[in-house]
């Protein structure tokens, strides 16, 4: 008996759907491991209730981004539960590593706005560091003005701008 073409093509898309949805997941984030990584975090997502620019959750691993008051390093309370639960994993997986990226808006030097973004890192950093995650597993860098995630010279786009990116990194 032979079989046509589109018979063989809807046998090979049956076999592979099978195949990928028997696959055992590989995100390395299940209850048994112990080395993170960053793979299928994906980019920064925003959640329901949240202004524009800000991405936080009380998930975690998950990537997050923290918005600043203009010319403020504080860090907002709204945001505690969110911090709480990345440092709870983060605790829970010492092998995991985050990067604290500064950023500011576009009002100011570069060195002022370097150093601002460096304040509002490490005022992340010390709320980690008080939570117990080890210094190890923190790197911090500001960008100040330099990478902006939003264009535009109106306060909207300077509000999103002054952020915190807390973002996973892939150990080795």
């Amino acid at each position: 008996m032979r079989t046509s073409f589109s018979q063989r093509l809807g046998l090979l898309l049956i076999s592979a759907l099978f195949l990928v949805s028997c696959s055992k997941n590989t995100t390395g984030f299940g209850d048994e491991d112990t080395d993170a990584q960053a793979r299928g975090l994906g980019a920064f997502s925003r959640f329901g209730g949240q202004e524009a620019g800000e991405s936080y959750t009380s998930k975690a691993p998950h990537n997050q981004v923290y918005l600043f008051k203009f010319d403020n390093s504080a860090f907002a309370a709204k945001y505690r539960p969110s911090l709480e639960a990345q440092a709870e994993y983060l605790n829970s997986h010492p092998r995991a590593r985050i990067l604290l990226a500064g950023h500011t808006d576009e009002r100011g030097s570069r060195e002022y706005n370097v150093a601002l973004g460096e304040r509002r890192a490490n005022s992340v950093r010390s709320l980690l560091r008080s939570a117990g995650v080890s210094a190890q597993q923190i790197r911090v860098v500001s960008y100040g003005k330099e990478r902006p995630a939003a264009d535009g010279h109106d306060e909207d786009a300077h509000r999103q701008n002054r952020r915190v990116e807390l973002i996973y990194e892939a150990t080795r």
